[in-house]
């Protein structure tokens, strides 16, 4: 009764490894899944004003990246941003303005290449871009009216108290006064949300899980899992012999007793 218990407790926690594996497995399978949906290009909405979706002196909201935003104002400083990357094989030198808006708050603007000499603009612009993150790495070594990186943490200051996180690339730009200032415009293409490699590090824990689950389906299998079984079977039988030995013992010395009796009685008998 005792080695049936045992079997039945063997295999139910055998059977429970198993099933816990396999559903680890599908769970990082759903995880993977939900991440590659997630971080997947997506059409562009509708054009909203930026003062709608972000604030100054504030973080971008994770809902702002991208968006094709609209905003209106007075270009106040000029900078070139050295070293940008244009696309992967390209790199070049980019015109940077500060916006002032309506508002009376600031945001960095990426008006395009930047020619041998920054026009001056003074007239009030229209505008339509999309909005970007701030950089977090130099690209270049920055000298007077330059920008290492465009990051608007980089002129925050008595002049420019707050500004808007992030930056603008344009896409369209209309001066009321009817000005014009030609520009040569770069790409502006969605950024990608999607971490390098972190969709294939949930789909190896899929074949870490399910690898795991069939080494244990396969366990009873293998010899040394046998070996231990024949070995707690030998020992089991080895108790159940000693357990019944003592009364074998205890048997046959009653019956050599009785034995012994009986002849002494035929003795006396025989001696009558």
């Amino acid at each position: 009764m005792k080695r049936v218990l045992r079997l039945g407790l063997i295999s139910i926690t055998w059977l429970l490894f198993i099933v816990i594996f396999i559903q680890l497995g599908f769970w990082q399978l759903h995880r993977a899944q939900e991440l590659n949906r997630i971080t997947a290009p997506v059409a562009d909405q509708p054009v909203i004003a930026l003062t709608e979706i972000s604030s100054p002196g504030m973080n971008m909201p994770i809902k702002a990246v991208n968006r094709i935003v609209s905003v209106s104002g007075v270009y106040e400083k000029k900078f070139i941003a050295r070293d940008q990357k244009v696309n992967e094989q390209v790199v070049k030198d980019l015109d940077v303005r500060v916006l002032r808006l309506e508002n009376s708050f600031s945001v960095l603007i990426v008006r395009g290449v930047a020619q041998s000499n920054l026009p001056d603009i003074s007239s009030k612009v229209e505008l339509v871009g999309r909005l970007y993150p701030r950089q977090n790495v130099d690209r270049a070594f920055a000298k007077v009216g330059e920008l290492a990186r465009i990051d608007p943490a980089l002129i925050v200051g008595r002049e420019f108290p707050f500004l808007y996180d992030g930056y603008i690339v344009l896409k369209s730009e209309e001066f009321i006064d009817q000005s014009s200032y030609p520009i040569e415009f770069i790409d502006s293409p969605q950024l990608s949300q999607r971490i390098p490699g972190f969709y294939w590090q949930h789909i190896s824990y899929v074949v870490v899980w399910w690898f795991m689950a069939l080494l244990v389906l396969l366990l009873p299998l293998f010899p040394q899992m046998r070996q231990r079984n024949y070995i707690a079977i030998a020992a089991e039988q080895k108790k159940r012999k000693v357990g019944q030995s003592p009364v074998k013992r205890v048997k046959k010395t009653s019956t050599v007793k009785k034995a012994s009796t009986v002849k002494k009685a035929a003795k006396r008998v025989r001696a009558k």
